[in-house]
């Protein structure tokens, strides 16, 4: 599961889509705005991932089990 803000997770949430199946993703508040400014992040499985670019999300990402 990938849970991500649409407003300050500095993600492309159509990129994203494409590496998450929709009933594995939620987009919604996860209560983190304004804390990692600059920095691509979200909670994978229950987990909260901070990186400092998108693409190092996306891999984060990909590996998840």
């Amino acid at each position: 599961m990938v849970r991500v803000c649409p407003d300050c997770s500095n993600v492309d949430l159509d990129k994203l889509g494409k590496l998450v199946p929709a009933d594995n993703l939620e987009v919604e508040c996860i209560g983190e705005c304004g804390q990692h400014g600059g920095q691509s992040f979200g909670c994978i499985n229950d987990e909260l991932v901070i990186t400092d670019t998108e693409q190092e999300f996306f891999e984060s990402v990909k590996s998840m089990p």
